[in-house]
């Protein structure tokens, strides 16, 4: 399993959990996903991906609001 895959893991076992999920854990996952990349344009690039990827999970869990608001400041941490 690759490290997008294991990161969407990630995210799907939060979006899933019946308990409020922690920011912290997708978070990390977000910044280990990112940091197997090299560069600055490769890393806004895999970030795309990964974005475009959570689009195809699942939007009705009440922690997806969070998790693309996070991905969001990842977004605007790169293109700073």
């Amino acid at each position: 399993m690759g490290i997008l895959d294991r990161t969407l893991q990630v995210f799907r076992e939060l979006l899933a959990a019946e308990q409020p999920a922690d920011l912290g854990e997708a978070d990390a996952a977000i910044w280990a996903y990112l940091a197997s990349v090299d560069g600055l344009h490769a890393q806004t690039e895999a970030l795309e991906r990964l974005c475009h990827e959570v689009g195809q999970l699942d939007s009705t869990s009440p922690f997806m609001p969070r998790l693309r608001d996070d991905l969001r400041r990842h977004r605007e941490r790169l293109s700073a």
